[in-house]
């Protein structure tokens, strides 16, 4: 029953179209009746929104809210205001409206002349629901024809089958399973297709792993070939390497060969001519030789003669002897040559390679030299003077550590010598290794306590330990053994001055200077202690001294400023910080030492220039900032004395004098702002009293401490 209603009504709604196209293509002429068609509220769902014909409003007043009404603010206003004032109709609307009627009395007619109209007429005796549909169907508003005549044919169809489906279910659904299968097909395909696309991806994607298994492997046999390459070339650089040293060395061998055959040769030449020289001697010589009294022959020429024959006979021992005499006499290359041809002659002359090596020390070649004394302690390990000078080019060479294990063989060979040790010291005290240096000065001392070099080099590792007592001692011991050595005398002079011992420094000082008054250092230090000592005019005539000297210290003229200073005489001082500044602008205790002169002279915007410059040099100097702020407050310029005053305590909190000032200021503002209230309260009180006058004045008594 349900079925067939729905058929009734999807016919009922198939012939309405229909019928409303075919009026709506040709319409009647207007009809007689003058009543106004009724706005129907059903839109098509198919029709957008914008093609919607508005709809009829009857409560105008609420276009005053419209915000809360979305459905009335839809609507276009012309529609809205139509609606609510509702005029008269003119004629030409009325005989529209009478159209519309006409036509919608055809509309009626036509139904009921079809064979549609039974069956609409039947289902609305027997259905309700029926009766309700056809009243709903019922063609009422004629504008909404046009509106939806575009989508006619598209209804029409989809009324058509909806007709078909609901009369012929089973076909309907042998039509929707045909297509379910022919839709599941083509998902089937696609999903083949794809997951034949995914198999290829998937031999790709594996073809791929192998192929970079494959080149993975590749590139580590390759890596692996380069490794042993570069192996291989290491390996062939270091034997390259050792056979250019061979050659090298074997160069020069040849080239000693080559130079001691030239050197006979030029000696083998030089008597085959005198040999050639002396034929018609020896011929005179036979054809006298049977005179009673052969006659002497005293020339020097014969003389020269003997020497050369002797010359034939020396041996390893008369070359090696004039090269030592070669090598005395400075003349090292011919010495070399010399102390060349007795290790040609003997190899196993290990003295012949002992004076070789000295000889290339002198001749700047120390690796070969090296090489030689290396040759000479294989030929015989326990010689103390090739260990000793070994030891010795090892510490020229800055090679330390190699040096001390020579000096302690040479020492192990000879214990009764103290030089191994004495350099043994020296050299652990350039490692600074201070202990070890100084127990070596006194291995060396207990061999030989009268060598005043020995105590004086303990006494200044000890200084450097910062035993200042023990190096004094020391000092002594050097200067009882050597009493005119100036080094000792400063030394002496400095350590004491460690311990505070001004007085006694001072006299350590007088003595260097009469040694070696030259020196400028020691006036420099005899200068400063002096100064510790108050004794400032003493000590600005020992830094002119040094002056004198060295004019361009920059230390010297800052001392001699601070000591100018001191005797308050500020304009000097002045004078000599602008000369420190002037050699090294960028020297902290001379701007500063200048900015204090300039406060003390009451010229406190110089001064303040000053300070700030010692600030820039010196951004967390305590004393700056604290003398900044008394010459600000000085100034009366409070607000920037107080932040000076804050950057000195924030650098150095632990120190009162910031504080201090910062308080006396703090003090000094409060004490000048109550004497302005009360002078104030008095000027309101006694007008004219002199008191008043004063605190308006600014003549109190009270005012900024510096």
């Amino acid at each position: 029953m349900r079925a067939s209603n729905v058929a009734i009504l999807t016919l009922a709604a198939l012939a309405s179209q229909n019928v409303t196209a075919k009026t709506s293509a040709n319409p009647a002429p207007p009809p007689a009746s003058g009543q106004i068609p009724q706005a129907t509220n059903f839109v098509d769902a198919i029709n957008n929104t914008e093609s919607r014909s508005a709809e009829s409003i009857s409560a105008p007043e609420t276009i005053a809210s419209e915000q809360f009404s979305p459905r009335i603010s839809a609507k276009s206003q012309k529609s809205l205001l139509v609606a609510a004032a509702k005029p008269e109709l003119s004629a030409a609307a009325k005989t529209q409206v009478n159209s519309s009627a006409s036509l919608g009395d055809e509309l009626t007619k036509s139904l009921q002349e079809t064979w549609l109209a039974k069956v609409i007429e039947s289902g609305v005796e027997t259905s309700p629901q029926v009766r309700d549909a056809l009243a709903f169907f019922s063609p009422r508003a004629v504008g909404n024809a046009e509106s939806g005549y575009g989508f006619n044919n598209t209804t029409t169809l989809l009324n058509v089958l909806l007709i078909l489906a609901t009369l012929f279910p089973p076909v309907t659904i042998a039509f929707f399973w045909l297509i379910r299968g022919v839709i599941v097909k083509q998902l089937v395909a696609d999903a083949n297709k794809r997951l034949q696309g995914i198999g290829v991806l998937e031999t790709e994607l594996k073809n791929s792993s192998q192929l970079t298994h494959r080149l993975r492997n590749e590139l580590e046999t390759q890596m692996l070939a380069a490794k042993q390459s570069v192996e291989f070339l290491s390996r062939e650089s270091e034997v390259s390497k050792s056979s250019i040293e061979q050659i090298e060395t074997l160069k020069s061998q040849f080239l000693l060969h080559l130079q001691v055959l030239l050197t006979e040769v030029q000696e083998k030449k030089s008597q085959v001519v005198e040999e050639i020289s002396q034929v018609p001697a020896i011929l005179a010589k036979e054809a006298v030789k049977f005179a009673p009294q052969p006659q002497l022959n005293n020339s020097p020429q014969s003389q020269v003669e003997s020497a050369t024959s002797d010359g034939d006979n020396l041996m390893t021992d008369d070359y090696i002897n004039q090269g030592e005499a070669l090598y005395s006499k400075r003349n090292y290359d011919e010495a070399r040559v010399c102390f060349e041809k007795a290790i040609l002659m003997n190899k196993s002359a290990n003295k012949a390679w002992f004076w070789r090596g000295n000889v290339l020390i002198k001749l700047q070649r120390a690796e070969e030299a090296i090489d030689c004394y290396d040759q000479a302690i294989s030929l015989e390990p326990e010689q103390y003077e090739v260990w000793y000078h070994k030891a010795g080019l090892l510490g020229k060479l800055q090679r330390y550590k190699e040096a001390i294990v020579c000096y302690e063989r040479a020492s192990s060979i000879n214990p009764q010598s103290f030089d191994p040790w004495h350099n043994i010291a020296a050299l652990l005290g350039k490692l600074q290794h201070y202990e070890e240096a100084v127990a070596a000065y006194d291995r060396a001392l207990a061999i030989k306590d009268t060598d005043s070099e020995i105590w004086h080099n303990r006494g200044a590792i000890l200084g450097k330990l910062q035993d200042y007592a023990e190096a004094v001692d020391s000092y002594d011991r050097a200067l009882t053994i050597n009493p005119n050595r100036y080094e000792t005398w400063y030394n002496r002079g400095n350590m004491l001055w460690k311990l505070l011992r001004y007085a006694d420094a001072v006299v350590s000082y007088d003595r260097a200077i009469e040694i070696q008054p030259e020196k400028y250092e020691v006036w420099y230090n005899k200068g400063a202690v002096l100064g510790r000592m108050h004794q400032y005019q003493e000590a600005i005539e020992c830094y002119d001294k040094a002056l004198a000297i060295k004019s361009n210290d920059f230390e010297l003229w800052h001392n001699r400023g601070v000591a100018y200073d001191k005797l308050s005489k500020h304009s000097e001082a002045i004078a000599s910080f602008e000369q420190a500044i002037m050699i090294a602008p960028d020297c902290y205790e001379a701007w500063f030492g200048k900015g204090e002169s300039l406060a003390k002279m009451q010229q406190q915007e110089e001064a303040i220039v000053a300070y700030e410059k010692a600030i820039e040099l010196k951004p967390e100097s305590y004393d700056a900032w604290r003398h900044l702020g008394t010459v600000l407050s000085e100034l009366k310029r409070y607000e920037e004395a107080m932040a000076a005053y804050d950057r000195a305590i924030a650098i150095k909190p632990e120190n009162a004098e910031a504080w201090r000032a910062r308080g006396a200021l703090v003090s000094e503002l409060k004490q000048d702002t109550d004497d302005i209230e009360s002078g104030e309260k008095q000027t309101e009180v006694q007008p004219n009293s002199e008191e008043s006058l004063d605190v308006l004045t600014g003549d109190s008594s009270s005012g900024v401490k510096s």
